[in-house]
């Protein structure tokens, strides 16, 4: 099968068309590559510096529970202290309550003795206090 040389030239300009048809794609595809890597690369730039501010915000989260805690048990140490010094207090006035009762008591004897009759007068019945 020969051809002639009008459809050599056919099949040339038909290759030559078909090539830079593919050369052009080939610029097109290239130029969307470098877009891709363009972006890519924002986007590695763009997560790097997510990643700085995450780990940035995890220690200041870390700082801030840290600071928390201390104060938590600034406050517990604090109530426990205050517990105990109610406590104290509490046993205090117990006995302060009972030493009144005494002195009531041997006020009333002596009041006794000294009347020479029983005392009618009971305070210790009469507890106004709201205690």
């Amino acid at each position: 099968m020969s051809m002639t040389f009008e459809q050599i030239q056919e099949v040339l300009s038909s290759i030559t068309q078909a090539n830079l048809g593919l050369h052009q794609r080939q610029s097109s595809i290239e130029r969307e590559m470098s877009d891709t890597r363009e972006i890519v690369d924002r986007s590695s730039d763009n997560l790097t510096r997510i990643e700085a501010l995450v780990e940035s915000n995890a220690r200041a989260i870390q700082a801030t529970a840290n600071k928390l805690d201390e104060k938590f048990d600034q406050i517990a140490q604090a109530i426990i202290r205050d517990q105990d010094r109610l406590e104290r207090l509490e046993r205090r006035d117990r006995r302060v309550d009972k030493e009144i009762l005494g002195l009531r008591i041997e006020t009333r004897r002596m009041l006794e003795r000294w009347l020479g009759e029983p005392f009618t007068d009971d305070p210790d019945l009469d507890d106004d206090d709201p205690e």
